[in-house]
């Protein structure tokens, strides 16, 4: 998955900088994404959950050439890995799952665009805050594998950098498809959730933090309508 992120990042940037267009975004904008978040590290993190979906939005003020800054907010939805808590749940006899993990995140953006045509820019951008997570629908366990039952909410810093290319539909609207990395500086807790007594899950490497790329489409809001503006006026 490192490998096809890192691609793709090549792929954007041979395209982009085939050419420039001497081009500003506009002022102010408002910046969405939606996505499917897709876990890297760490493995035993990617044996109980799956991304279901990620969504972010962000106000940004362009500060000085198509440099630009903003404050957003993040909401990420993974669920625990069907297969593999079917086939515990059969083998043993357990509690049915439905466990998910929420994490809500405020976040500064820090980015450029580059224009590559009339109507088309890449958007470079880091996200960095702080993600507030939750375990919803945990089934109790008492365990001694989940001993000694840490706290089902937690919090860790991040860092996103994202890579996006728009396209301008009209005058105050584009449109996108992205990619980004997440890295949260957390390792992964199996008991957080109790999930240390699923074999499948406990044999699991858990060196790295978590770590997961998202892919999806976003939009941007173009406020004041100086999008194509020249970036010498």
């Amino acid at each position: 998955m490192k490998k096809l992120f890192i691609l793709l990042f090549l792929s954007f940037n041979v395209f982009c900088f085939s050419q420039k267009i001497d081009k500003q975004n506009a002022k102010f904008t408002i910046r969405g994404n939606i996505g499917i978040p897709r876990t890297i590290s760490s493995s035993m993190f990617a044996k109980s959950f799956n991304g279901v979906y990620e969504g972010n939005l962000s106000f940004n003020a362009r500060i000085f050439s198509n440099f630009f800054v903003g404050l957003g907010y993040q909401y990420s939805n993974f669920f625990n890995r069907e297969e593999v808590f079917v086939f515990y749940t059969n083998k043993n006899g357990a509690l049915s799952y439905a466990t998910r993990l929420i994490a809500n995140a405020p976040y500064i953006k820090i980015g450029y665009d580059y224009f590559f045509s009339e109507k088309g820019y890449v958007a470079y951008s880091l996200n960095t805050g702080l993600m507030l997570n939750s375990y919803k629908s945990v089934n109790p366990d008492t365990s001694i594998s989940n001993a000694p039952f840490p706290s089902s909410k937690f919090s860790c810093p991040y860092v996103q950098p994202e890579i996006s290319a728009n396209f301008i539909v009209e005058d105050h609207l584009s449109f996108s498809f992205f990619i980004n990395y997440n890295t949260m500086f957390y390792k992964f807790d199996p008991k957080a959730p109790r999930f240390n007594q699923v074999e499948e899950v406990k044999i699991r490497g858990n060196k790295y933090f978590i770590s997961y790329f998202t892919f999806g489409f976003g939009f941007n809001i173009l406020l004041n309508g100086k999008k194509s503006a020249s970036a010498t006026e």
